[in-house]
């Protein structure tokens, strides 16, 4: 799956969890394999049999009539102003599905645990995130020139903190990749389109989407590879709306509705992401990342994915 989730940096994914958190994918070539984890836009890369072999990275789509599962576990720990501090796990379950030789489908969903301190006291909260739906195509191989990638994906049903809304977020992407053995370059971007969703008594407008992720993989042997990149975000401004009853001064009158606006301002986020892949005997691959924020305030994530082939 050619991806970028935004929601834990993980799908690209939330402070609200509206875009999603991408999945482990995989990039196959001749003999041996190559995958990668565009979750962070990185790549897993396996050398081949013969020195003289060129790499060559045949697709990052699941094979026709094949069946792919990813399970990944993303920890994510933050302070906020010195005032703030939380800890959060989500977990998310993907299936692919390889329709034909070009298109892939997916879909998975996300659970999370989160802790928050602060000087007055801690909170603890368990709840099911959200559903998304998508589709990977490819448009060009790798060749003389770089190998090209499209996706696109909906949420069909997101969890707010009182009330759930589907067909709310969207993302629509490209994947780029040009392999020059042993090494493999990735470039890919997205744009997340988040509608204003009623959330409660409260309309929220999350602001869109725009995400860029280069990244540079090298395959030590045909087990192991290193990948490295950066991951830079741009979210644009969030709003929120509700209507609150003040009590009137006066005896036996109404109360008041007053509206309550708040607004947070465009914001930029810069990530540099490391990570490594392990391929199994038996194919499957383990991948760990570690994001660690250098512009912002998201602190640090660590991520685990399983791939695994039936």
């Amino acid at each position: 799956m050619a991806t970028a989730n935004h929601t834990f940096r993980v799908p690209v994914p939330h402070a609200r969890w509206n875009l999603p958190i991408r999945s482990a994918g995989r990039l196959k070539p001749k003999r041996h394999g190559f995958r990668p984890t565009l979750t962070v836009m990185l790549c897993s890369l396996g050398t081949v049999a013969q020195a003289d072999l060129p790499l060559v990275v045949e697709s990052l789509l699941t094979d026709k009539g094949k069946l792919k599962l990813n399970l990944s576990l993303a920890y994510s720990n933050s302070t906020t102003m010195g005032f703030l501090n939380s800890d959060t796990l989500v977990g998310t379950a993907t299936l692919r599905y390889g329709l034909t030789g070009k298109t892939e489908i997916y879909a998975r969903s996300s659970g999370q645990y989160s802790s928050v301190r602060t000087s007055v006291g801690s909170t603890a909260d368990t709840r099911f995130l959200n559903t998304w739906a998508g589709a990977s195509y490819q448009f060009k191989k790798d060749t003389e020139t770089p190998a090209l990638i499209g996706f696109v994906e909906g949420a069909l049903i997101e969890q707010g903190i009182d009330s759930t809304y589907a067909l709310k977020s969207w993302v629509a992407g490209l994947t780029t990749y040009k392999s020059i053995d042993p090494i493999v370059f990735v470039f890919s971007g997205y744009y997340g389109l988040n509608l204003p969703r009623k959330d409660g008594e409260t309309t929220i407008d999350p602001g869109n989407t725009f995400a860029l992720n280069p990244s540079v993989a090298f395959a030590v042997n045909d087990s192991v590879t290193f990948n490295a990149g950066v991951n830079w975000s741009n979210r644009w401004s969030r709003h929120s709306q509700r209507t609150i009853l003040v009590p009137s001064d006066k005896d036996n009158e109404p109360p008041e509705e007053n509206e309550v606006v708040s607004r947070q301002f465009r914001a930029t986020n810069t990530d540099f992401v490391f990570g490594v892949d392990y391929r199994f005997p038996n194919d499957d691959i383990i991948n760990v990342t570690l994001s660690a924020n250098m512009s912002g305030n998201q602190g640090t994530h660590l991520r685990f994915d399983w791939l695994h082939s039936f």
